[in-house]
């Protein structure tokens, strides 16, 4: 053991330490006898003190009338404490969602503490304050589902979940209403060379360039001068809006497979780059996506946001009969089923020159669909 006065090992047991020759034993008993400490308070103008008590971690601001009440506050928040120490599912449900965001802040990504953010200060309002073990969680979901849509239900209760697994808590099973498959929108092979004329010029042109290039808005902001050379595009990081909606920097891009060397395939790209040094596109993320809804407009094309240039940029890769393996190379992707079902979208043009192939092998003719009709 160490003793308490010189800091030097001592044996296990000992009623002196060989060191400083204090006696142990009896120094624990006087500061046993002696009873709790309290923290030093101050006094206020109004004669209230006020003080800070930490606990397990915790920490606690007090405030009392008197010295016996502050002293009684510390008592009770103390055995509060170790109460729930002892019977974690004593706790209330923002208190373990609040910690769990706490800790994971500066470790997970500022754009998702953000949307956790969103979520504990908008979700769950009527089970918040309610102790964690005595919450019906099935109904608690049904209710969020009755004002929510699926996805974002969805999203919440992933929180939840892993702050209960945080907390050592066994996370309960619910059923969690269906999210239904939604028809993303992208510009098919004929609609992008439409909406290339409709861009050029515009102060977001480049911006819109990147994106048919495969990288997400956030990439694209974070695009130097420095990135670009050699005919390639160095993607290596991104710049996501925080807890506070503020634009920073994160080192590291969305996954591993994200930072990616992406080559230079609209000559458009060398034409406009900027001179200079620092980043290429510095206009507000709001900005760049009203002028691409805009110039999909003017050209009369399907309506899209940045991402959608993103999901067209794999589509047309399936046009051209690129290989899966070239797809998730250049746009960053890990996982083949992410691919297949969000980001390989069929052109209709694509769907109905095979269509017309197996009728052509049928012998369908134009007589044979009037006699059909």
């Amino acid at each position: 053991m160490i003793c308490k006065y010189c800091n030097q090992q001592v044996p296990d047991g000992s009623i002196f330490c060989m060191m400083c020759g204090e006696r142990l034993a009896r120094k624990r008993a006087e500061k046993k006898a002696a009873g709790p400490k309290y923290p030093k308070y101050r006094t206020l103008a109004d004669g209230s003190l006020l003080g800070q008590l930490m606990v397990d971690g915790r920490r606690e601001t007090i405030k009392a009338r008197s010295e016996a009440e502050y002293r009684a506050k510390c008592d009770a928040y103390r055995t509060h404490i170790l109460a729930l120490k002892e019977h974690p599912e004593r706790r209330a449900l923002k208190t373990v969602l609040r910690e769990y965001i706490d800790k994971n802040d500066g470790v997970l990504s500022p754009a998702t503490i953000r949307g956790y953010e969103y979520i504990y200060k908008g979700r769950f309002k009527d089970y918040m304050t309610q102790e964690i073990g005595k919450i019906d969680y099935q109904k608690m979901v049904n209710d969020e589902a009755k004002k929510y849509a699926p996805k974002t239900v969805g999203n919440a209760w992933a929180l939840v979940s892993a702050a209960l697994r945080d907390a050592r808590i066994p996370v309960p099973e619910v059923n969690l209403p269906a999210v239904p498959e939604s028809e993303e929108d992208f510009l098919d092979y004929e609609e992008i060379k439409l909406f290339l004329d409709a861009i050029r010029g515009d102060p977001c042109e480049l911006a819109a360039l990147l994106m048919l290039h495969s990288l997400r808005l956030s990439e694209v902001l974070d695009v130097t001068a420095a990135d670009i050379r050699e005919g390639t595009i160095r993607v290596k990081g991104a710049i996501v809006r925080d807890k506070t909606g503020k634009l920073v920097e994160k080192e590291t891009n969305k996954n591993k497979t994200s930072t990616r060397t992406v080559p230079v395939m609209i000559p458009r790209v060398m034409e406009i780059l900027p001179t200079g040094e620092g980043r290429l596109v510095t206009i507000p993320p709001t900005t760049i996506t009203t002028h691409i809804e805009n110039a999909c407009k003017k050209a009369g094309v399907t309506v899209c946001s940045p991402h959608d240039l993103r999901r067209s940029f794999a589509s047309l890769g399936y046009h051209l009969h690129w290989s899966e393996r070239a797809i998730m190379a250049v746009g960053g992707w890990n996982n083949i089923e992410t691919v297949h079902k969000i980001y390989v979208k069929l052109s209709k043009k694509d769907v109905s020159a095979d269509v017309e192939k197996m009728k052509k092998y049928y012998g369908f003719t134009t007589e044979t669909k009037k006699a059909a009709d």
